[in-house]
């Protein structure tokens, strides 16, 4: 009997090693639709209890810092209310088009949890909600990551730990402009981000805070990227690269705004103002 059951293990694990192999070697389009499949299948159960867990937990731990925030937004409400009728006035009279607005939804941000998986979340809204794959995800400190795969009730993203997550960025002021991506620790908990490609002569300090730019129209301009930690190399002279605290601490993060359709359309047109770069305001 133990012989069979070793005999049996044996056959188990060889045809799981047969299977994975075969997958690792799928077309990118096979291996989208193998994943969403098994989502669906054999993983819809415990996909749907973990984002009703989440849920459960945001609501619950959430309800007093919502509260906190809504109270302290009150006052900048009304204070902005005069200032946007006045910029709409002064547009007017500069004969200015208004500004686009960039629409976004509300979701609930689902950790897998999953040993190799530790940079990609889900998000409860999908094409049902007008959420587009490479859509910015965002919180109210900044960039959190990018959108990758959508289906009807729900998306798939990366955060911005992702190795193949990029983002066009710049100071505030416009003066430096680069590339950021992710920059993995020998620990998860020491990821970081590291921004290429900026001006050798246009020095960054350190705390110099970092924005989207706008530019590929495929994030909105003016979204906390991070700020400076200090320089990483510089390249013969041509250009600097620089460490980056991220804004955004992912395990931290339970719920998040999700750009949709109308928003990334608001994105593409702003990349294609005549000075190169969009707003988001």
């Amino acid at each position: 009997m133990r012989r069979q059951g070793r005999k049996r293990e044996l056959i188990v694990a060889a045809v799981a090693c047969l299977a994975a192999l075969v997958a690792v070697n799928l077309p990118p389009p096979v291996q989208s639709a193998a994943r969403h499949l098994i989502r669906e299948t054999a993983l819809r159960p415990f996909l749907e209890l973990n984002g009703a867990i989440a849920t459960a937990r945001d609501r619950a731990f959430g309800f007093d810092a919502a509260r906190q925030r809504l109270d302290s937004l009150v006052l900048p409400a009304i204070a902005r209310h005069r200032l946007v009728h006045e910029n709409r006035e002064l547009r007017s009279l500069l004969e200015l088009a208004d500004r686009h607005r960039h629409a976004a939804v509300g979701t609930t941000v689902i950790r897998l949890g999953r040993r190799g998986s530790e940079s990609v979340f889900h998000l409860d809204v999908g094409l049902a909600s007008g959420v587009t794959p490479f859509a910015a995800v965002i919180t109210e400190d900044g960039l959190l990551g990018q959108v990758q795969e959508v289906f009807g009730d729900y998306s798939v993203g990366y955060y911005w730990s992702h190795p193949d997550f990029r983002v066009a960025a710049m100071t505030p002021d416009a003066r430096a402009h680069g590339i950021v991506e992710a920059a993995r620790g020998t620990l998860r908990e020491q990821d970081r981000l590291i921004i290429r490609g900026t001006a050798f002569l246009s020095e960054l300090d350190p705390e110099d805070e970092l924005v989207t730019s706008g530019r590929g129209g495929t994030f909105p301009a003016g979204i906390r990227v991070g700020s400076i930690e200090g320089p990483a190399e510089a390249s013969a002279g041509w250009s600097r690269s620089y460490y980056v605290v991220p804004a955004v601490h992912p395990g931290l993060v339970a719920h998040a705004l999700a750009y949709t359709e109308s928003g990334a359309a608001a994105v593409a047109t702003n990349s294609h103002r005549p000075d190169g770069e969009g707003e988001a305001r």
